[in-house]
């Protein structure tokens, strides 16, 4: 099975999970940078309206993929206007799988999935499932049993650790 483990981090929390989530599944973490970062203001606005902003190159084409997992910080239980563009550039995507990981500071969790399922499933992804994390157990180092749960779910087998 080819995964795709794509994630954007502002705070580097989302990037934490996204990496072990990534080294549990074996493959490389691909990771969704601005094209130029904007000032927090004009980011919160533009995830609180559903719009997009400008990303580096990141691999789009999805046709040699069987599976993606995408992985965003929650903001306002929207998502960040990076994840939307990236959701806006990818092709070759139709019947493959989906999980969506997100992470947050306190709530959002819901909607937010609510909102990258939605806007997978536009895109003829078939979603698989989906978690959340929140900052306080990330920093603490509270996640990974969690995250070997969630890879057991997408791998679906036992993950076996040495």
């Amino acid at each position: 099975m080819r995964i795709l483990c794509v994630y954007y981090s502002w705070k580097g929390h989302t990037a934490k999970v996204a990496e072990r989530l990534a080294d549990l599944l074996h493959v490389s973490p691909v990771r969704i940078e601005p094209a130029v970062e904007s000032g927090m203001f004009g980011k919160a606005m533009k995830a609180l309206l559903g719009m997009s902003s400008p990303i580096k190159p990141v691999k789009e084409d999805l046709s040699d993929i069987d599976v993606l997992v995408i992985a965003s910080p929650v903001w306002a239980g929207k998502v960040p206007p990076y994840v939307n563009e990236y959701i806006n550039r990818m092709s070759m995507c139709e019947g493959k799988r989906c999980y969506v990981l997100v992470e947050m500071g306190n709530s959002g969790a819901d909607k937010a999935i609510g909102h990258l399922k939605g806007r997978l499933e536009s895109k003829g992804m078939k979603f698989a499932g989906s978690t959340w994390t929140i900052e306080k157990d990330v920093d603490a180092d509270m996640v990974y049993d969690h995250l070997i749960s969630f890879a057991e779910t997408i791998h679906g087998k036992k993950i076996v650790l040495v």
